[in-house]
């Protein structure tokens, strides 16, 4: 099976079974939200993420095991952090254009904590060398009740120029 072919059975396996299914007390289609941006025009993926979220040469990259065995993907986005380093759960919900950025259930977590294993070292130090040592955090973001993401994320720069950028995943947690 091809690698293309696995993630489209992925997506399909994970995909929300009520979406276009008609709920029975508003009579409307109920609808997906959007996915969550990852990156923007403009904002350039340092390459040592690149190649941690795709493998060298195009291989295998980092997944995160979960129910889902999700590869992680290269996050970069602009970020004004106005001396404020990384942002708080609400910046973080409008940054990645979260549906509903003042009622998102994000929880902020230190790498050590999240990882205890060490089974993502390689994306927690690719992250810290993008962001040239600056500090790291993992930003664990619900999606539904199973359904959440794992941003591991760093600011690049300062000011109007900085960026944030790392890797997210999706993970099953049921």
């Amino acid at each position: 099976m091809s690698d293309e072919d696995y993630m489209a059975f992925l997506d399909k396996a994970n995909a929300d079974p009520a979406v276009g299914v008609a709920s029975a007390s508003s009579g409307a289609a109920t609808k997906k939200p959007e996915p969550f941006k990852t990156t923007e025009e403009g904002v350039e993926v340092p390459e040592v993420l690149v190649r941690a979220c795709q493998g060298e040469k195009g291989g295998e990259g980092v997944w995160y095991v979960s129910e889902a065995d999700e590869r992680f993907v290269p996050v970069a986005l602009g970020w004004d952090e106005g001396g404020r380093g990384l942002p708080d759960e609400e910046e973080f919900a409008q940054l990645i254009r979260h549906w509903d950025p003042k009622n998102a259930e994000i929880e902020i977590l230190d790498p050590v904590d999240w990882d205890r294993d060490g089974n993502y070292a390689e994306i927690v130090e690719a992250v810290t060398e993008a962001g040239q040592g600056n500090d790291v955090r993992v930003y664990r973001v619900v999606w539904d009740g199973a359904r959440v993401e794992y941003w591991v994320v760093t600011t690049e720069g300062k000011g109007k120029g900085a960026k944030l950028v790392g890797a997210k995943a999706l993970a099953i947690e049921s």
